[in-house]
């Protein structure tokens, strides 16, 4: 759910590959890394009300019902992708809205879940405060994110090799540093995803995200950095020894302050 205007219209012109793509299970990064780890960690959501943020063609909505929720609302800011979410799951209502900008009124919804849409904004502190409004007390919000040692990693593609590099390279002899990456720097990067897509997004240190979360009144419940499931080893052996060792993505699982609630244990799933 990008708020940059070119990543938008770039999702409009891409729609129908970008729905094509998911739903063909070829993009491995979700299929086997991001999704069963967004799976694993959200809460009980029979009966309740969830939100999803960033919900491109529906996909996850069309889960999240199945796996029992009352109702379930997506909204993104790509009116293409949400026409082909509407023509796909009947059952679920979609809405083209700015996530900054939630259009609904307090406390509307039990669980809101965001699928890799947060590194589209500069700042959380607006769509935290919008998200803590329209949740109940004790709400639970899932959110996944790019992970910052990945991408703020210097990515060189030559002669069919890539290299992700973090660091730097100096030596005693001169007074020079050559630095590969950036990761302190809140930077926008661009960037064309699958050959075709073009991108927007924003990298920030793992600590300006914890103080983030801290700051708009959420306790974290647990924060996960995934790791390629057993599956992706048929699929792709080299995908699946890589995110075995570098993250790409974190998960927060958090909740809204309120009465005491008896929390599930993590471990325990």
């Amino acid at each position: 759910m990008p708020t940059d205007i070119k990543t938008v219209n770039s999702y409009n012109k891409y729609a129908l590959q970008w729905a094509e793509r998911i739903r063909s299970k070829r993009n491995l990064a979700h299929e086997y890394l991001e999704k069963p780890a967004m799976k694993k960690l959200l809460p009980d959501i029979k009966g309740k009300r969830v939100l999803c943020i960033g919900c491109g063609t529906g996909e996850e909505c069309q889960y999240i019902l199945k796996k029992g929720a009352k109702s379930v609302m997506g909204i993104d800011i790509s009116k293409k992708v949400i026409d082909i979410a509407r023509k796909s799951f009947k059952k679920i209502e979609f809405k083209l809205m700015d996530m900054e900008k939630l259009d609904f009124s307090q406390s509307s919804f039990d669980v809101v879940y965001s699928s890799l849409a947060l590194h589209y904004l500069k700042d959380w502190r607006a769509i935290f405060s919008e998200i803590n409004r329209v949740l109940v007390p004790n709400g639970y919000f899932l959110f996944s994110t790019h992970h910052p040692v990945y991408w703020s990693s210097k990515k060189i593609k030559k002669n069919g090799f890539k290299k992700v590099q973090l660091g730097f390279q100096t030596s005693d002899n001169l007074n020079s540093v050559k630095f590969m990456g950036d990761y302190f720097s809140i930077r926008k990067i661009k960037d064309i995803w699958f050959n075709e897509l073009e991108v927007s997004y924003y990298n920030k240190p793992f600590s300006e995200i914890i103080n983030e979360i801290v700051a708009s009144r959420f306790s974290i419940r647990c924060c996960l950095e995934p790791k390629a499931v057993d599956s992706a080893k048929k699929v792709d052996n080299k995908f699946y020894k890589i995110h075995n060792r570098i993250p790409i993505f974190i998960i927060f699982l958090l909740q809204k302050s309120g009465r005491s609630d008896q929390i599930r244990n993590i471990k325990d799933r």
